[in-house]
Protein backbone atom coordinates (compact mmCIF):
# COMPACT_ATOMS: atom_id res chain seq x y z
CA UNK A 1 0.00 0.00 0.00
CA UNK A 2 1.30 3.47 -0.97
CA UNK A 3 1.53 6.03 2.31
CA UNK A 4 -2.03 8.61 2.46
CA UNK A 5 -0.29 11.17 4.62
CA UNK A 6 2.01 13.74 3.54
CA UNK A 7 5.54 13.41 5.06
CA UNK A 8 5.93 17.33 5.96
CA UNK A 9 2.68 17.28 8.35
CA UNK A 10 3.29 13.75 9.74
CA UNK A 11 6.62 15.11 10.90
CA UNK A 12 5.16 18.21 12.47
CA UNK A 13 2.62 15.91 14.33
CA UNK A 14 5.62 14.14 15.66
CA UNK A 15 6.48 16.82 17.17
CA UNK A 16 4.20 18.89 18.27
CA UNK A 17 1.59 16.54 19.14
CA UNK A 18 3.23 13.38 20.28
CA UNK A 19 7.55 14.40 21.63
CA UNK A 20 5.86 17.62 22.97
CA UNK A 21 2.71 17.44 24.16
CA UNK A 22 1.94 13.62 24.78
CA UNK A 23 5.39 12.88 26.06
CA UNK A 24 6.66 15.70 27.06
CA UNK A 25 9.89 15.49 26.22
CA UNK A 26 12.89 17.40 27.39
CA UNK A 27 14.66 20.06 24.57
CA UNK A 28 17.31 18.11 24.65
CA UNK A 29 15.76 15.26 23.40
CA UNK A 30 13.81 17.48 20.77
CA UNK A 31 16.87 18.93 19.53
CA UNK A 32 18.04 15.10 18.91
CA UNK A 33 15.42 14.29 17.15
CA UNK A 34 15.37 16.99 14.95
CA UNK A 35 18.90 16.89 13.95
CA UNK A 36 18.15 13.23 13.27
CA UNK A 37 15.18 13.45 11.28
CA UNK A 38 16.35 16.72 9.13
CA UNK A 39 19.76 15.05 8.25
CA UNK A 40 17.60 12.32 6.96
CA UNK A 41 15.53 14.63 5.15
CA UNK A 42 18.50 16.35 3.60
CA UNK A 43 19.84 13.09 2.61
CA UNK A 44 16.92 11.29 1.04
CA UNK A 45 16.05 14.85 -1.16
CA UNK A 46 20.06 14.60 -2.18
CA UNK A 47 19.83 10.92 -3.03
CA UNK A 48 16.23 11.15 -4.70
CA UNK A 49 17.66 14.56 -6.64
CA UNK A 50 14.50 16.59 -5.48
CA UNK A 51 13.38 19.41 -2.14
CA UNK A 52 12.85 18.01 0.66
CA UNK A 53 9.12 19.25 0.55
CA UNK A 54 8.79 17.02 -2.31
CA UNK A 55 9.81 13.85 -0.20
CA UNK A 56 7.13 11.02 0.72
CA UNK A 57 6.55 8.56 3.24
CA UNK A 58 7.79 6.12 0.61
CA UNK A 59 11.00 7.91 0.10
CA UNK A 60 12.33 7.72 3.45
CA UNK A 61 11.64 3.51 3.43
CA UNK A 62 14.19 1.17 4.46
CA UNK A 63 16.84 1.43 1.58
CA UNK A 64 17.30 5.51 2.23
CA UNK A 65 17.59 4.70 6.19
CA UNK A 66 20.53 1.92 5.34
CA UNK A 67 21.99 4.58 3.08
CA UNK A 68 21.52 7.42 5.37
CA UNK A 69 23.49 5.25 8.41
CA UNK A 70 25.98 4.21 6.13
CA UNK A 71 26.90 7.66 5.20
CA UNK A 72 27.12 8.98 8.67
CA UNK A 73 29.66 6.24 9.30
CA UNK A 74 31.55 6.50 5.55
CA UNK A 75 31.05 9.72 4.81
CA UNK A 76 30.59 11.89 8.03
CA UNK A 77 32.91 9.82 10.70
CA UNK A 78 30.16 8.93 13.21
CA UNK A 79 30.56 6.07 15.68
CA UNK A 80 28.32 3.49 16.23
CA UNK A 81 26.98 5.21 19.54
CA UNK A 82 26.02 8.09 17.18
CA UNK A 83 24.31 5.94 14.42
CA UNK A 84 22.56 4.11 17.02
CA UNK A 85 21.25 7.26 18.47
CA UNK A 86 20.23 8.32 15.05
CA UNK A 87 18.40 5.28 13.86
CA UNK A 88 16.32 5.32 17.72
CA UNK A 89 14.98 8.79 16.52
CA UNK A 90 14.00 7.27 13.06
CA UNK A 91 12.55 4.28 14.99
CA UNK A 92 10.66 6.61 17.01
CA UNK A 93 9.33 8.37 14.19
CA UNK A 94 8.26 5.28 12.27
CA UNK A 95 6.20 4.07 15.09
CA UNK A 96 4.42 7.21 15.04
CA UNK A 97 3.76 7.30 11.46
CA UNK A 98 2.33 3.53 11.67
CA UNK A 99 -0.06 4.24 14.54
CA UNK A 100 -1.23 7.35 12.32
CA UNK A 101 -1.00 6.06 8.64
CA UNK A 102 -2.12 2.27 8.67
CA UNK A 103 -0.95 2.38 5.13
CA UNK A 104 2.39 3.44 5.32
CA UNK A 105 2.46 0.41 8.24
CA UNK A 106 4.84 -1.81 5.87
CA UNK A 107 7.52 0.88 5.09
CA UNK A 108 7.59 1.78 8.74
CA UNK A 109 7.89 -1.71 9.63
CA UNK A 110 10.59 -2.53 7.32
CA UNK A 111 12.74 0.48 9.13
CA UNK A 112 11.96 -1.03 12.37
CA UNK A 113 13.76 -4.03 11.45
CA UNK A 114 16.84 -2.32 11.04
CA UNK A 115 19.00 -3.75 14.26
CA UNK A 116 21.07 -1.78 16.55
CA UNK A 117 25.08 -1.87 16.16
CA UNK A 118 26.98 -3.89 18.79
CA UNK A 119 29.19 -0.96 20.64
CA UNK A 120 31.70 -2.31 22.68
CA UNK A 121 31.24 -1.12 26.72
CA UNK A 122 33.66 1.36 27.22
CA UNK A 123 34.68 1.57 31.18
CA UNK A 124 33.74 4.98 33.10
CA UNK A 125 36.54 6.83 33.92
CA UNK A 126 37.05 7.36 37.50
CA UNK A 127 39.30 9.73 39.53
CA UNK A 128 40.78 8.90 42.92
CA UNK A 129 39.64 11.04 46.19
CA UNK A 130 43.23 12.19 46.07
CA UNK A 131 42.49 13.45 42.48
CA UNK A 132 39.67 15.32 42.91
CA UNK A 133 41.45 16.59 46.37
CA UNK A 134 43.86 17.88 43.87
CA UNK A 135 41.72 19.09 40.91
CA UNK A 136 39.35 21.43 43.96
CA UNK A 137 42.76 22.58 45.90
CA UNK A 138 44.24 23.75 42.41
CA UNK A 139 41.57 26.06 41.46
CA UNK A 140 42.26 29.57 42.19
CA UNK A 141 39.58 31.02 44.50
CA UNK A 142 40.58 35.18 44.95
CA UNK A 143 38.36 35.55 41.88
CA UNK A 144 34.59 35.58 41.69
CA UNK A 145 34.95 33.72 38.79
CA UNK A 146 37.83 31.24 40.32
CA UNK A 147 35.24 30.74 43.00
CA UNK A 148 32.46 30.12 40.69
CA UNK A 149 34.63 27.46 38.83
CA UNK A 150 35.29 25.99 42.48
CA UNK A 151 31.45 26.23 43.29
CA UNK A 152 30.74 24.22 39.75
CA UNK A 153 32.99 21.65 40.31
CA UNK A 154 32.40 20.64 44.33
CA UNK A 155 28.78 20.52 42.96
CA UNK A 156 29.09 18.45 40.10
CA UNK A 157 31.06 16.03 42.77
CA UNK A 158 28.54 16.46 45.87
CA UNK A 159 26.04 16.06 43.57
CA UNK A 160 26.89 13.83 40.48
CA UNK A 161 24.70 15.27 38.37
CA UNK A 162 25.00 15.43 34.33
CA UNK A 163 26.09 18.64 32.87
CA UNK A 164 22.71 19.57 31.69
CA UNK A 165 20.83 18.99 35.02
CA UNK A 166 23.54 21.56 36.21
CA UNK A 167 22.91 24.17 33.74
CA UNK A 168 18.92 23.90 34.24
CA UNK A 169 19.44 24.37 37.64
CA UNK A 170 17.90 27.64 39.01
CA UNK A 171 18.58 29.35 42.21
CA UNK A 172 15.58 28.69 44.15
CA UNK A 173 15.98 25.01 43.16
CA UNK A 174 18.86 24.82 45.57
CA UNK A 175 17.92 25.43 49.59
CA UNK A 176 20.50 26.51 51.34
CA UNK A 177 19.54 25.94 54.77
CA UNK A 178 19.44 23.02 56.75
CA UNK A 179 18.77 20.55 55.73
CA UNK A 180 20.87 21.64 52.49
CA UNK A 181 19.50 19.89 49.33
CA UNK A 182 18.86 20.76 45.43
CA UNK A 183 16.09 19.55 43.44
CA UNK A 184 17.53 18.08 40.09
CA UNK A 185 15.57 17.70 36.90
CA UNK A 186 17.00 14.65 34.85
CA UNK A 187 16.04 12.28 31.82
CA UNK A 188 12.56 12.17 31.28
CA UNK A 189 12.02 15.15 33.34
CA UNK A 190 12.20 13.27 36.25
CA UNK A 191 12.75 15.40 39.51
CA UNK A 192 14.96 13.92 42.53
CA UNK A 193 16.25 15.50 45.40
CA UNK A 194 20.08 15.50 46.45
CA UNK A 195 21.87 16.32 49.57
CA UNK A 196 24.45 19.01 49.38
CA UNK A 197 27.57 19.11 51.60
CA UNK A 198 28.17 21.84 54.25
CA UNK A 199 31.05 22.38 52.22
CA UNK A 200 29.21 23.01 48.46
CA UNK A 201 26.34 24.95 50.30
CA UNK A 202 29.27 27.65 51.54
CA UNK A 203 30.41 27.68 48.35
CA UNK A 204 27.33 28.40 46.61
CA UNK A 205 26.69 30.94 49.24
CA UNK A 206 29.56 32.79 48.64
CA UNK A 207 28.98 32.54 44.67
CA UNK A 208 25.41 33.74 44.88
CA UNK A 209 27.51 36.67 46.77
CA UNK A 210 29.33 37.69 44.62
CA UNK A 211 26.94 38.26 41.93
CA UNK A 212 25.04 40.22 44.32
CA UNK A 213 22.15 38.10 44.31
CA UNK A 214 19.49 36.77 46.07
CA UNK A 215 18.98 33.17 46.93
CA UNK A 216 15.34 33.80 46.04
CA UNK A 217 15.76 34.80 42.86
CA UNK A 218 14.55 32.94 40.43
CA UNK A 219 17.44 33.16 37.87
CA UNK A 220 20.22 30.02 36.79
CA UNK A 221 22.45 28.74 40.00
CA UNK A 222 25.32 29.27 37.59
CA UNK A 223 26.13 31.59 35.15
CA UNK A 224 28.94 32.45 32.67
CA UNK A 225 31.79 35.62 32.75
CA UNK A 226 28.60 37.80 31.05
CA UNK A 227 25.84 36.64 33.08
CA UNK A 228 24.51 34.53 31.21
CA UNK A 229 22.86 31.42 31.78
CA UNK A 230 25.97 28.27 31.17
CA UNK A 231 25.65 25.53 28.92
CA UNK A 232 26.52 22.26 29.02
CA UNK A 233 29.19 23.34 26.56
CA UNK A 234 30.55 26.00 29.02
CA UNK A 235 30.26 23.42 31.89
CA UNK A 236 32.96 20.96 29.79
CA UNK A 237 35.28 23.86 28.81
CA UNK A 238 35.39 24.79 33.05
CA UNK A 239 36.28 21.75 34.29
CA UNK A 240 39.00 21.04 31.19
CA UNK A 241 40.78 24.04 32.03
CA UNK A 242 40.68 23.76 36.04
CA UNK A 243 42.34 19.86 35.44
CA UNK A 244 44.81 21.58 33.05
CA UNK A 245 45.47 23.82 36.02
CA UNK A 246 45.82 20.71 38.29
CA UNK A 247 47.67 18.73 35.92
CA UNK A 248 50.79 21.15 35.74
CA UNK A 249 52.10 19.50 39.30
CA UNK A 250 50.18 15.97 38.90
CA UNK A 251 51.00 15.19 35.62
CA UNK A 252 48.93 11.74 35.63
CA UNK A 253 45.91 14.17 35.52
CA UNK A 254 46.66 14.85 31.60
CA UNK A 255 47.31 11.32 31.09
CA UNK A 256 43.02 11.02 31.93
CA UNK A 257 40.26 12.26 29.46
CA UNK A 258 37.96 14.22 32.60
CA UNK A 259 34.93 15.52 31.50
CA UNK A 260 31.96 16.80 33.65
CA UNK A 261 30.60 13.10 33.31
CA UNK A 262 33.84 11.92 34.97
CA UNK A 263 32.56 13.89 38.21
CA UNK A 264 29.36 11.68 38.31
CA UNK A 265 31.23 8.24 37.65
CA UNK A 266 33.70 9.61 40.63
CA UNK A 267 30.59 10.12 42.73
CA UNK A 268 28.74 7.04 41.99
CA UNK A 269 31.97 5.02 42.71
CA UNK A 270 33.32 7.12 46.09
CA UNK A 271 29.88 6.42 47.37
CA UNK A 272 29.76 2.49 46.90
CA UNK A 273 33.27 2.46 48.29
CA UNK A 274 32.31 4.57 51.09
CA UNK A 275 29.18 1.97 52.23
CA UNK A 276 26.22 3.64 50.68
CA UNK A 277 23.42 1.54 49.80
CA UNK A 278 23.54 0.30 46.28
CA UNK A 279 19.55 1.70 46.03
CA UNK A 280 20.73 4.52 47.65
CA UNK A 281 23.33 5.15 45.12
CA UNK A 282 20.54 4.49 42.26
CA UNK A 283 18.22 7.38 43.39
CA UNK A 284 21.21 9.97 44.37
CA UNK A 285 22.30 9.86 40.57
CA UNK A 286 19.13 9.29 38.93
CA UNK A 287 19.28 6.13 37.15
CA UNK A 288 16.11 3.96 35.77
CA UNK A 289 18.19 1.11 36.38
CA UNK A 290 19.92 -0.18 39.51
CA UNK A 291 21.47 -2.29 36.90
CA UNK A 292 23.23 0.90 35.61
CA UNK A 293 24.56 1.85 38.96
CA UNK A 294 25.57 -1.88 39.49
CA UNK A 295 28.30 -1.68 36.79
CA UNK A 296 30.14 0.87 39.09
CA UNK A 297 31.22 -2.26 41.23
CA UNK A 298 32.55 -3.55 38.25
CA UNK A 299 35.27 -1.60 37.73
CA UNK A 300 36.54 -1.19 41.30
CA UNK A 301 39.72 -3.24 41.80
CA UNK A 302 39.22 -2.33 45.56
CA UNK A 303 36.08 -3.96 46.29
CA UNK A 304 36.53 -6.53 43.88
CA UNK A 305 39.71 -7.05 46.60
CA UNK A 306 37.66 -6.54 49.14
CA UNK A 307 35.30 -9.25 48.18
CA UNK A 308 38.11 -11.58 47.43
CA UNK A 309 39.43 -11.51 50.77
CA UNK A 310 36.00 -12.04 52.54
CA UNK A 311 36.48 -15.70 50.76
CA UNK A 312 39.19 -17.19 52.80
CA UNK A 313 41.24 -19.37 50.93
CA UNK A 314 41.66 -23.10 51.84
CA UNK A 315 44.62 -23.33 54.42
CA UNK A 316 47.23 -25.92 53.74
CA UNK A 317 46.74 -27.65 56.36
CA UNK A 318 43.15 -28.66 55.44
CA UNK A 319 42.17 -32.13 55.09
CA UNK A 320 42.37 -34.27 51.74
CA UNK A 321 40.11 -34.65 49.83
CA UNK A 322 38.03 -38.04 50.47
CA UNK A 323 39.24 -39.73 47.18
CA UNK A 324 43.13 -39.15 48.59
CA UNK A 325 42.51 -40.44 52.07
CA UNK A 326 43.70 -43.60 52.58
CA UNK A 327 40.54 -44.30 55.48
CA UNK A 328 38.35 -44.56 52.00
CA UNK A 329 37.01 -48.05 52.17
CA UNK A 330 36.61 -47.54 56.13
CA UNK A 331 34.77 -44.29 55.62
CA UNK A 332 32.40 -45.82 52.89
CA UNK A 333 31.77 -48.88 54.85
CA UNK A 334 30.61 -46.05 57.78
CA UNK A 335 28.18 -44.75 55.64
Amino acid sequence: MTATLPLADVIQAFFRRHLVTMRGVSPHTLRAYRDAIRALLVFAAARRGCEVVQLTIDDVGRATVLAFLEHLETERGNAAVTRNARLAALHALCRFIGAEDPASMAICQHVLAIPYKRTPARPATCLTRADIEHVLGAVERSTPLGRRNLALLQFLYNTGARAQEVVDVRIPAARLEAPAQVRLLGKGRKERLCPLWPETTALLQRMLKDRGVDPADDRPLFVNANDRPLTRFGVRHIVRTCVAAAARSRPSLAKIAISPHTFRHTTALHLLQAGVELNVVRCWLGHASIDTTHAYIEIDLQMKQAALDACQPPGLDSPPPFWKSPDLISWLEAL
